[in-house]
């Protein structure tokens, strides 16, 4: 009788459960790049140092945003207001 090769269904999963956690780190690392990519963005650009509400800037950062998601649609200017 040949051996068996083909894993049992728990040694599976055990796999896949694995593979997730893998992939839950590598995300979580990602994420993390990223905000530190922004935090310095932000840090560089002075915004950090704007006494602003986060909803304003909230609404700033979605303009900007939206001017380079689509660039082949002009989007109309509109100043964030000066407090």
């Amino acid at each position: 009788m040949a051996p068996r090769t083909a894993k049992t269904a728990s040694a599976q999963i055990d796999d896949i459960d694995a593979q997730i956690a893998k992939l839950q780190q590598r995300k979580k690392e990602v994420l993390k790049k990223q905000s530190e990519r922004v935090a310095k963005l932000v840090m560089e650009s002075g915004l950090a140092d704007l006494d602003i509400d986060e909803a304003e800037l909230s609404a700033a950062l979605k303009d900007v945003a939206a001017r380079f998601q689509n660039p082949a649609t002009p989007q109309a200017h509109t100043p964030a207001p000066q407090n």
